[in-house]
């Protein structure tokens, strides 16, 4: 996928405009471009989480309910 993003150095106020901006526009090609870097990322963690022991990281284990401020020191 080639990157579609114009070059812009300051970080924009606007995330949704400036992914809209990106995109042409184009709000489905926006979310299926999100959608695929969701995806991405979840995979990146799944082989993290795999190739961290559970003392490397006290205990913590990435979970669903997408609040990263918890930790589980059980």
């Amino acid at each position: 996928m080639e990157n579609v993003c114009p070059e812009n150095k300051q970080t924009p106020t606007n995330v949704a405009g400036y992914i809209l901006q990106c995109h042409g526009g184009n709000a489905l090609a926006a979310i299926e471009a999100m959608q695929e870097e969701i995806e991405h990322l979840q995979h990146q963690l799944s082989l993290a989480v795999a190739a961290m022991g559970r003392g490397y990281t006290r205990g913590w284990v990435p979970g669903d309910e997408g609040d990263t401020r918890s930790c589980s020191t059980t």
